[in-house]
């Protein structure tokens, strides 16, 4: 019998191209074997049947499974491929060359020594003395070279592997267990951010050296220069600048993340007005763009401070995903109590400079957490709840949201486009806008009913909530008449 082949579930899934979470969900409920962590290729084959390969579109369709396993969670349009230069594809084919090599090599020497293995049996066996037992461990050795070698047509997803290999690497990050996928010309360190992981890093430049990390296996490839100089003795060890990198093959790389709020430093940067989207006389959605050497390391669901020249701070939530840590969305509430809110409706240019600190909060999403997640926005709430669900649809991981925006005014909330637009392009996620009266303890509760409606038992699910101090102390006294856990709970105030 054959050892079975094994491949990491984020591989496995976009093999099949289904999201990580549905694939792990599989694995728990014993619809899928899997070994260590690991999914047995085969098996996956026999609970994917359909995934099929003609030999002359082979390319299209890996293109098409890339296209809908590599959705960004900002509502983008499903985006290209994006081919690796010709320096690092050759690079990449070269070393699947030389495994290749070296698996027909150990091939050859097993067919080898099974070969006077048998050799060797069959004139024991015809000696008197010898039993019946040689002759059948010969004649099983005989049927085993005998066995036909399998197709390589129909072994379709081990052809998709080879064809994924090729296009983009992987990168396993430990000690955190996590994977993501290099591609094109991009550095380790931008695809782990792009993948939502709070990778270490400072510059990103090549200069600082905060994003040394140690290559355990693997080869990478320079693709920028850098003027941290790393020492002799840990070029040795394997330590690489994953700023300046890409990865060749797929590697092991032994790298710091940050695990909780304290491990991301407090920052001062100036940032950039991108743009500005007034959705009305009351709300405007404003986009920064930092440096590229200045980012804005930050959690999901965190806050950051706003000024400008002359103009008082003014604490807003984060609206954007920090796998795009460049560019910051938040939305500013006019208020006329609030000096930069002002000044956003009535002033503020393009390009001006805005100083952004932060972050602040501990309303983060848990990416430990598998269970399926409720989302409750009430009206601006939506902004740090905006930021959790990109940084969750980017990881990949939960197997299914639902968002609930309850707004008191208009015919719908304020970027409904937006949410809609997800609802579309995810099979795992769904939104439903709820219109409540703010002042009536009835109407928010009457809101709240709709997530009974849906889901009767809510204690097996996580939920974060964000609107005014009213709205969430009904939340926290609705919830915990449902007995959902308080560890389940996440609230934040507007």
């Amino acid at each position: 019998m054959s050892s079975p082949r094994l491949i990491n579930v984020s591989r496995a899934a976009r093999l099949v191209g289904v999201s990580r979470g549905t694939l792990q969900k599989q694995i728990q409920d014993g619809e899928i074997a899997s070994f260590e962590g690991k999914v047995d290729l085969d098996a996956l084959s026999q609970a994917y049947p359909q995934v099929e390969l003609e030999d002359n579109q082979v390319l299209e369709k890996i293109e098409d499974i890339i296209e809908k396993a590599m959705h960004r969670a900002r509502g983008d349009k499903l985006r290209k491929l994006l081919t690796p230069d010709l320096g690092t594809l050759a690079a990449r084919v070269a070393s699947l060359s030389k495994e290749l090599s070296r698996i027909k090599k150990q091939n050859n020497m097993l067919i080898e020594l099974v070969g006077k293995t048998r050799v060797a049996l069959t004139d024991l066996a015809a000696k008197p003395d010898n039993g019946d037992a040689l002759r059948k461990l010969g004649s099983n050795l005989e049927q085993a070279l005998l066995q036909p070698v399998v197709d390589a047509e129909s072994d379709q997803l081990a052809i998709r592997d080879t064809i994924l290999r090729i296009m983009a690497a992987q990168v396993h990050l430990i000690p955190s267990g996590h994977d993501f996928f290099v591609e094109g010309n991009t550095t380790i360190l931008e695809a782990g951010l792009g993948a939502g992981f709070a990778m270490d890093y400072g510059c990103s430049n090549g200069n600082c050296g905060k994003c040394k990390a140690k290559l355990i296996s693997g080869e990478v490839k320079k693709i920028r220069q850098h003027d941290y100089v790393i020492p002799e003795a840990e070029k040795n060890q394997g330590y690489i600048l994953s700023c300046s990198n890409t990865a060749i093959s797929d590697i092991v790389l032994e790298a710091k993340e940050a695990d909780s709020v304290n491990e991301i430093p407090l920052q001062k940067i100036s940032a950039r007005v991108k743009k500005i989207d007034k959705v009305n006389n009351q709300l405007a959605v404003l986009n920064l763009r930092t440096p590229r050497t200045n980012r804005l390391r930050f959690f999901a669901g965190q806050t950051a401070t706003l000024s400008g020249i002359g103009i008082d701070p003014a604490e807003y939530h984060i609206a954007s995903c920090p796998c795009d840590d460049m560019n910051l969305q938040f939305h500013i509430y006019r208020d006329a109590s609030i000096p930069f809110a002002e000044h956003v409706f009535h002033g503020i240019q393009a390009s001006e400079s805005i100083t952004v600190e932060g972050p602040h909060g501990n309303f983060i999403l848990d990416d430990t957490i598998q269970r399926p997640i409720l989302f409750l926005a009430f009206d601006t709430g939506f902004a740090p709840i905006k930021s959790l669900i990109e940084h969750a649809m980017t990881l990949d991981a939960n197997e299914f949201q639902h968002l609930y925006w309850l707004y008191q005014t208009g015919d719908k909330p304020y970027l409904h486009n937006q949410a809609r637009a997800w609802s579309d392009a995810f099979d795992n996620f769904r939104y439903s806008p709820i219109k409540y009266e703010t002042t009536n303890a009835d109407g928010i509760r009457a809101g709240l009913q709709h997530l009974t409606a849906d889901y009767p038992e809510l204690d097996g699910f996580d939920i974060y909530a964000c609107g005014p101090s009213p709205a969430i102390e009904q939340v926290t006294d609705f919830m915990r008449a449902q007995g959902v856990p308080e560890n389940q709970l996440l609230l934040e105030l507007l």
